[in-house]
């Protein structure tokens, strides 16, 4: 094939790095088989649905406030921000945010589940034992510094939430029942590691939002999955964040009328209802007032079980 060596040098030496750059490039969407896409799509999936006819007591709907106590990390981890500025809107859900949730609870006598990266636990260690003052609260894990889980290799991320798990026992003295992951974002690890860890139930998927079995590849886990949804989240409707041009700074009353329409819906299929706030996001104000609100109103109609993931898992699973 080739005349003389120094022209076999020149010319097939770039033919064999076109070849490799090709076969590490993945094919684009059009160009893939049915086959080729179910594949990826039934990596992680939804299973049976695990709502019971009847929650205890005869309840009709089971109603969970759960809170992201992402303090500095969230811009740290994910956004990359590291600046006195930030650090300041990460220290005000610590500061600010969390005592007035946790008045807001003792208040209404309900418990609620607490996500926390290690790292948030590092740097406020008030935290944990402020939650702790209810022992029906939960805290469940949520990563170590808020990293991207997207950016790890499997090692990376196995390592780092066994790092994390570390902090959380030291700070918590319990092992955790229930993994949220940062931005609710799953490599295709997660779930073997997430199983591997000792979880009963996950809670970063969206493809219900009834309690369901989480499959992998096909097979059933063993985790219950309690999904979540951006719009049962206070980041998009209230946060503002250059970083990612992110801008929603929407009124506490028109995120009421939101959040209330998903419970009265969720009352009438008799499944769950699900929150996902952040203290530096709820804790102002104008905010809290409204959640006071919500959960006055949700306390209004009869058969109403405010529970923790946790009770959740386990009812739906037993």
């Amino acid at each position: 094939m080739v005349r003389a060596i120094f022209k076999g040098v020149i010319l097939v030496i770039p033919i064999l790095l076109v070849s490799v750059a090709e076969a590490a490039t993945p094919k684009p969407i059009w160009a893939q088989s049915v086959e080729e896409i179910a594949s990826r799509v039934n990596k992680v999936r939804a299973g049976d649905d695990l709502t019971p006819k009847q929650w205890p007591g005869g309840k009709k709907v089971a109603v969970s406030l759960s809170f992201d106590v992402d303090t500095e990390p969230v811009w740290m981890g994910f956004q990359g921000q590291s600046s006195p500025s930030y650090m300041s809107r990460g220290e005000y859900g610590a500061r600010a945010g969390m005592p007035r949730i946790m008045k807001l609870l003792e208040k209404h006598q309900i418990p609620a589940t607490f996500f926390i990266p290690a790292l948030s636990m590092e740097l406020h260690p008030q935290v944990v034992p402020m939650i702790q003052k209810n022992p029906r609260n939960e805290i469940g894990f949520h990563s170590y510094a808020h990293e991207n889980p997207m950016t790890l290799t499997p090692e990376q991320e196995r390592a780092t939430y066994a790092k994390a798990m570390a902090i959380f026992l030291r700070h918590t003295g319990k092992r955790p029942t229930g993994f949220r992951s940062a931005a609710w974002d799953l490599t295709e690890s997660t779930i073997s590691i997430v199983q591997e860890m000792g979880f009963v139930y996950e809670s970063s998927m969206m493809a219900d939002d009834r309690p369901y079995v989480l499959l992998a590849d096909g097979k059933d886990t063993g985790l219950v999955e309690i999904p979540v949804e951006w719009i049962l989240d206070d980041w998009p409707l209230f946060q503002l964040s250059w970083p990612t041009k992110h801008v929603a700074l929407r009124r506490a009353d028109d995120v009421y009328e939101i959040w209330k329409a998903e419970f009265d819906g969720a009352l009438k299929d008799g499944s769950i209802f699900i929150l996902t706030m952040h203290p530096q996001v709820i804790g102002h104000r104008e905010r809290m007032a409204m959640l006071d609100r919500l959960v006055s109103y949700m306390k209004s109609k009869p058969g109403v079980w405010f529970a923790t993931h946790e009770e959740i898992a386990h009812y739906v699973k037993r």
